[in-house]
């Protein structure tokens, strides 16, 4: 194991620590994170991509529907 590899693996991350779900289960719980995910976007995109431009300098590219200007309509939304 490099040293690399070592610092990153003793760095703390996020997780979510789910009970064991059924299909049924793990489908809504895809859906409510999704929805969760699109508001966050919806509410903080623009600052969020400007935050990615100069966090990450063109490296990575922005995820799939991340661009907001606040203009996405009801029309665009997921009905579940």
């Amino acid at each position: 194991m490099s040293k690399y590899e070592r610092e990153f693996s003793r760095r703390r991350h996020a997780q979510i620590h789910l009970p064991p779900l059924d299909a049924e289960q793990a489908v809504m719980v895809v859906r409510v994170l999704k929805e969760a995910i699109d508001a966050i976007w919806r509410a903080h995109g623009d600052e969020m991509g400007e935050y990615l431009e100069r966090a990450y300098a063109g490296s990575m590219p922005m995820p799939f529907g991340a661009v907001s200007s606040g203009s996405r309509s009801s029309d665009d939304a997921t009905d579940f």
